[in-house]
């Protein structure tokens, strides 16, 4: 099944490099939902996680791949697309396979995972992980904690504050995805947003469940009660990402966890490889120590509601 899920991932590669993007963005994207939906078959959800993630392996990386579609007023990205992904736009995009049994019920399920209540708007979109993203999909039913029940006296919590208001009035007009637009209309079309997202939000106090990475280094036993298609959800600090985009946050960074082999890995696009690939669980963790900006990982799972 792995084997066969791969191949379909380079197949949609090779789709897009040779079909016209105004094609791509609609009837290719159409068909490979519902080429990919069909591999869910009546798998039970951990295992329809794994086998739509390897699909997606190999899949090239581009930040802020997502946007809000040909009706967007300040991003005109796809609302949903298989050429490009960023870390979260990989784990909305997988989910919404997931949880979909038809196309239509696809468009409806990336939308309610994207966006507070699924209204479809830049200002609704789920920017951050512990403000908006798993609130919202807390509230939707599609995410349940693990943290504590894999660790308990273990975990932690993240405090901090995010001012969306600033990160609202930082914003530069790369956020501006239409093309067709001169730069003074540009611009113009940013002040338009930094408004409309200062008049809506100000600041919030925010916190996540994590266990310690350290602990998770050490303990072969907690790494193993990790399941197979789970949430990752990175925790920590980078105080020059902050003072760049005007805010604290306390997720850096999301992806999946997924057994093959005895062996545990992070799936997830990742901008330093520049692909959507597998890396060993424990040398991802590491790679953060010299750095000091990872304090652990708040583990979730992904429910079926219905």
């Amino acid at each position: 099944m792995i084997k066969g899920c791969r191949l379909l991932c380079n197949l949609i590669v090779l789709y897009f490099l040779f079909i016209p993007l105004s094609f791509a963005d609609t009837q290719a994207n159409d068909e490979i939902v519902n080429q990919l939906i069909s591999l869910n078959q009546n798998y039970p959800i951990q295992r329809r996680i794994e086998i739509q993630s390897a699909a997606l392996l190999n899949t090239p990386y581009l930040e802020g791949a997502l946007g809000e579609g040909v009706n967007g007023k300040y991003d005109k990205n796809p609302l949903y697309r298989f050429d490009y992904f960023d870390c979260e736009t990989y784990v909305d995009t997988v989910m919404a396979l997931v949880l979909a049994r038809s196309l239509p019920d696809f468009r409806n399920k990336i939308n309610q995972i994207r966006y507070k209540q699924g209204n479809v708007s830049f200002t609704q979109r789920n920017h951050f992980p512990s403000a908006d993203w798993i609130p919202n999909n807390k509230r939707n039913g599609y995410i349940q904690e693990l943290s504590y029940l894999i660790a308990g006296r273990k975990t932690n919590v993240s405090r901090t504050q995010i001012n969306l208001r600033n990160w609202y009035r930082r914003l530069t007009t790369d956020r501006i995805q239409i093309s067709y637009l001169s730069p003074q209309e540009k611009e113009a079309r940013l002040s338009q947003l930094k408004k409309e997202g200062s008049d809506l939000y100000g600041s919030k106090n925010v916190s996540i469940s994590y266990i310690p990475v350290f602990d998770l280094l050490q303990n072969s036993e907690l790494r193993q009660r990790i399941p197979s298609g789970s949430l990752i959800f990175f925790v920590g600090h980078d105080s020059y990402l902050s003072s760049r985009i005007g805010t604290s946050m306390n997720v850096l960074h999301m992806s999946f966890a997924i057994w093959n082999n005895g062996q545990l890995y992070c799936r997830m696009a990742s901008s330093k490889a520049g692909k959507v690939l597998d890396v060993f669980f424990q040398d991802y963790l590491k790679t953060y120590l010299s750095l000091g900006t990872l304090d652990g990982i708040s583990i979730w799972s992904i429910t079926d509601p219905t």
